[in-house]
Formats: structure tokens, sequence, C-alpha cells
């Protein structure tokens, strides 16, 4: 199973799964139909199934033209009306076998309130959408902080080796702000550096391991994390410093 990014808007990735043995491939949040129809035309492989992680437009704008050329495709996603496309729904704790991949459906609200991920722990990897980032979180829409704070908890404890495929590339610009909640935090600094040497990078996948290292909303407990948030008007409880940290990057 070969992963390919496929760019779209201004800063959207659009991965494909391809099955180059059977000639197929599967599609992670196509928000723009375009650059798919080119990725197919270009490799000659059949599309077979679309996976979406939530409801915003820029994740799920292309699934009606592209079922409407590939009439054979399943749409797979979480339960939510804001999705009019979406055949087969897929709640927490449900397994999607496509391919050799056998993937598990995690719950992760608070970007918006049905949100969902898609984890193959054999392989090691997670479809995230907009929850995770690397070295940030998505913004609260529909969900809260708390649903927020509590699926990035469950992200945490997935194996260090998990490659981490979201859906935005946001990295150096998350790096930049965790570099004022951490001034003295070298590994954030070194990534930065690492990144800001080479133009037009693709950052991910990341993996979990280093998301623990750089990623301050994984490290709310950290002195430093916390310091920062009190700084700022934060209580010291977990939540409150997750609040407070979130809404500064809202403004950063």
């Amino acid at each position: 199973m070969n992963i390919t990014k496929v760019r779209a808007f201004q800063d959207n990735y659009i991965w494909i799964l391809a099955d180059e043995n059977q000639k197929i491939c599967h599609c992670i949040d196509p928000g723009d139909a375009a650059p798919v129809v080119r990725f197919l035309e270009s490799t000659g492989l059949q599309l077979s199934n679309i996976l979406l992680t939530h409801h915003h437009f820029d994740h799920q704008g292309g699934v009606s033209e592209l079922a409407q050329q590939y009439p054979d495709i399943k749409v797979y996603g979480p339960d939510d009306a804001r999705i009019p496309s979406i055949a087969h729904k897929l709640k927490d704790g449900d397994v999607l076998d496509i391919s050799d991949m056998h993937f598990k459906i995690l719950s992760i609200p608070g970007h918006t309130s049905t949100h969902i991920a898609y984890y193959e722990d054999n392989k090691n990897l997670l479809f995230c959408g907009d929850t995770l980032f690397s070295a940030g979180c998505g913004r609260i829409f529909d969900g809260t902080a708390e649903q927020l704070y509590q699926s990035l908890q469950l992200l945490k404890t997935l194996p260090d080796k998990t490659k981490v495929y979201c859906a935005h590339e946001y990295t150096k610009n998350n790096l930049h702000f965790a570099r004022t909640v951490e001034p003295e935090n070298e590994m954030i600094q070194r990534r930065l550096n690492e990144i800001e040497k080479k133009e037009d990078v693709c950052t991910l996948p990341s993996i979990i391991e280093l998301e623990k290292q750089i990623n301050p909303f994984l490290r709310i407990t950290e002195p430093a994390v916390i310091k920062y948030a009190s700084q700022h008007g934060s209580g010291i409880s977990p939540v409150s410093v997750f609040k407070c940290v979130r809404e500064q990057k809202d403004s950063f």
C-alpha cells in the first residue's frame, strides 16, 4: 500500500492509499474532486472508497462530483446529516476493512461534534483529519474544549511509532506558536530549523513520539505549558490550561 499526498486549496492534503496489486485506491477527505481526478487519470488507478473524517466542506466538498464520475465507489464517514453523500456510517469501535488494511474507527470530537479518525494498528497509521496537527490541533467549531482535550489525550496513548497523517500543512506556524509556549524546548526549535531549511516542504506524516515532544496540546501538564497558561489568566487544571492555550493559538 502506497500513501500519496494530493494537494488541494491552499494547504489541504487529500491522502490517497494506492493498492498497486489490485490497481485501486482509496481517498481520504477529498474537499476538491479535480486534483483527485487528475491523480487517477495519471496513474490509471480505479477509485474504490472515500473515507471522511468530518463534515467541513474542505474535506468532503468533492464527494458528489467524484461519486458522479465513479458511481461504484463507496463513501464512509461519521453519522452526520451535514454530510449528504455518506452511504456507510461509522461509529466509535467499528472496523473498516479495505485492501490489506483494517481501520479501527476512533471517535475524536472537539473540532466538530462528530469527528472520527481511521487508525490502522498493524501498520501504525492514523488519519485524523483536523483534530491533531503536527505541533498543533484543530480549532473548536461545533465541539467543545473538553471534548477536544479528551480526544487528544486518546491519540496521545497510541504507540509512539504511529504515523500521523493530518489534513493540513500548518506545521511551521504551529511550531512558531509552540516556541512561544515553551521557548526553552530544544526539540521545537530543532524541528523548526529542519523545516525552515527547505521550501515547499511536506512535513507529514509526523509520528506520535515526536508530537509528544513538540506539540503544546499534548503537553498540557508540562510545567512550562502550565506557566504560559497562568501568565494568560488560566487556572491550573488540565482542561483550563488546554482552553487557554487553544484560545491563545486562535489569535496567534
